[in-house]
């Protein structure tokens, strides 16, 4: 197949040719943007589930239903190193900004940016907010992340109201905030869902998202809709690889799908990356069960390069023994004394290791002494790298 004219798009957050197996978390989030606008109550989202899935690409989804719908949107990627309040202080200033394009500022949207200055000047080593404003007494400037945060996002509400309008925040990678400030960000949301004010604000992460968003405030499950992300069942893996090549008029045999469905356990990245190759590969329609046998391995040599590698090079030797040991016993969960046992060390020295891991985002506890991969299929990289618990440590 001419590869200029391949249908499938394999990427972070690159959108999928035809989104599959989502319309029920599209029609929940058209919901929820819907009641905001018209003032009405409604608990948000928290999208979760392992690297791959496609959480990514239905944020970036969402932000384009917000848009669509009128709304101010901003959207947040947190890594492992970023400072939560100086990101959202400088997402502040957008929305401010873009709420103040629409009229000659009035009362609230000043204020809003008064007590914006008065959030930047209360954070550490924060963004220098070059507006020609005073900061308020007060408001936002009490040096507790969590009190300015809610006293911000009140602000925000209500400049936005006085305009007409909405906004909604986007945050990815919601695993890597620290407790704290999860708690000032859900107690934030409960201010504004109480007052109906419109801000709604969207997150997507890890599974981990959800133990720590009930760590950080007991309440959070009432102001939060948890969604799992998880991989497609056959029916929706079949029209995720089928129907892309369909709108070009080249289809797919029964087999075909079925090999395809084995191969890639209905995870969404992995379909497109085997759509890719397999597109490439074959030669003409039908496209074969003999098409997609023959990408398979071009398929895994690209995800061990692209996907599973980069991931593992980011770790240090006593993190690799740890995932090595990890995928000598198979697949997952697993239990730590096991994990530990095959290190050939107590569970306690493990755990320093284990913790680092999991703040890293390369695992995850799925239940009390448990730990899994957050990424599908990473054991069975591991396995073919040969990487074992047998890694001198650093």
């Amino acid at each position: 197949m001419d590869p200029i004219l391949n249908p499938y798009n394999p990427g972070a957050g690159s959108r999928p040719s035809y989104l599959a197996g989502r319309d029920g978390i599209l029609t929940k989030a058209n919901i929820l943007f819907k009641r905001v606008k018209a003032g009405r109550a409604q608990r948000s989202i928290m999208l979760y589930g392992l690297r791959g899935v496609g959480k990514t690409v239905l944020l970036n989804r969402l932000n384009t239903m917000a848009t669509e719908d009128d709304y101010i949107v901003e959207q947040i990627e947190m890594s492992e190193n970023d400072k939560f309040d100086v990101k959202m202080t400088n997402h502040i200033r957008k929305i401010l900004l873009q709420i103040s394009l629409f009229e000659n500022a009035k009362d609230k949207l000043k204020k809003a940016f008064r007590v914006l200055k008065s959030l930047s000047l209360t954070i550490p080593d924060g963004p220098e907010i070059s507006i020609d404003i005073d900061a308020i007494a007060g408001e936002a400037d009490s040096g507790n992340f969590e009190t300015d945060l809610i006293d911000m996002f009140v602000h925000i509400g209500n400049a936005a109201k006085e305009e007409g309008k909405s906004v909604c925040i986007l945050i990815d990678e919601t695993q890597y905030l620290k407790e704290s400030d999860m708690a000032a960000l859900i107690a934030s949301c409960h201010k504004v869902s109480q007052l109906e004010l419109p801000l709604v604000v969207i997150c997507a992460g890890l599974p981990s998202i959800a133990a720590m968003a009930g760590d950080a405030k007991s309440y959070s499950e009432r102001l939060f809709e948890f969604i799992p992300v998880s991989n497609l069942v056959s029916p929706e893996v079949e029209l995720a690889i089928s129907q892309p090549a369909k709108d070009l008029g080249v289809e797919f045999t029964d087999k075909a799908i079925l090999e395809a469905i084995t191969i890639t356990q209905g995870y969404p990245y992995f379909i497109q990356e085997l759509g890719k190759h397999t597109w490439n590969q074959a030669a003409k329609s039908p496209i074969s069960v003999d098409d997609v046998v023959a990408a398979k391995t071009e398929t895994l040599n690209e995800l061990d390069d692209s996907f599973f590698k980069v991931r593992f090079d980011r770790a240090i030797n006593r993190e690799k023994k740890l995932m090595g040991a990890m995928a000598e016993l198979g697949d997952g969960p697993y239990s730590m004394s096991d994990v530990a046992a095959k290190m050939k060390v107590r569970p306690t020295s493990a755990s320093p290791t284990r913790a680092t891991l999991i703040r890293k985002g390369f695992i995850y506890a799925p239940s009390h002494g448990q730990i899994d991969f957050t990424v599908p299929l990473f054991a069975d990289f591991l396995r073919r790298a040969k990487i074992t618990g047998a890694i001198e440590e650093d």
